[in-house]
């Protein structure tokens, strides 16, 4: 397997540029002059031709025998703006990720996480002598202390950025964030209980049994072990 270069990295202004679909921006969005990333659409025009004057120029140093005419046969047929969605998505799921261990818990609580509610009575109880119980409850409470973590989170890490910059980030990146957390614990398989009807693997679930898992953890350990386990899973 190649070694994958590292990106350059760079500051949380120009992450948040690259990775809020513009799409989720106001379209007359005025330049901020003390911002030299603003903003992603004009960014993404320098990109375009930047990657192909630089992709062109590495070929040819590659082959420096090689006609303009044929370099440029070269570049159009593999410029990476023509790659292949598949191969961009095989390239980084070869990158391995080191995954936070989650916050552990008792039994009690993996009990309310890994029953699947549907196979619980509705009209259920709570026992006051359980701090985890129900199941329903956690995720609840999960759901709310999840999304303010979040967004605390993307807040400090672009302590510039708008409060409509924001939540835009927030709205379109959290479902998938606690998705990929859920399939790298492999909780989906964990979960006793569900439906046949239920689909495992739609994003939906994840997000029931992370908020569920998050709500157990702020019971347990409160809210600032819970960002921390949070802060530690925008990496994966």
């Amino acid at each position: 397997m190649a070694t994958i270069p590292p990106a350059p990295v760079l500051p949380g202004d120009a992450r948040l540029e690259v990775f809020v679909h513009p799409a989720g921006l106001p379209p007359n969005r005025p330049l901020e002059e003390d911002n030299k990333f603003s903003d992603a659409r004009r960014l993404e025009y320098l990109g375009m031709q930047m990657t192909e004057l630089a992709y062109m120029d590495a070929l040819k140093t590659r082959w420096p025998q090689a006609t303009t005419q044929q370099l440029t046969v070269i570049a159009q047929t593999h410029s990476p703006n023509h790659l292949p969605v598949k191969s961009i998505v095989l390239t980084f799921a070869a990158v391995p990720m080191a995954v936070p261990p989650a916050p552990p818990l008792p039994g009690d609580a993996l009990l309310e996480i890994f029953i699947h509610p549907a196979s619980v009575p509705p009209n259920r109880v709570c026992d006051p002598t359980n701090k985890f119980s129900d199941g329903r409850r956690l995720e609840a409470l999960g759901k709310s202390l999840v999304e303010l973590a979040y967004r605390d989170v993307m807040q400090t890490k672009w302590p510039r950025s708008s409060a409509t910059e924001i939540s835009a980030l927030v709205n379109s990146t959290i479902s998938g964030f606690m998705e990929r957390a859920v399939h790298a614990y492999q909780w989906k398989d964990a979960v006793r209980g569900r439906p046949p009807s239920l689909d495992a693997d739609s994003r939906e679930e994840a997000g029931r049994i992370f908020c569920t898992y998050a709500g157990a953890v702020h019971v347990e350990y409160g809210y600032e072990r819970l960002r921390g386990w949070i802060d530690a899973l925008t990496t994966i």
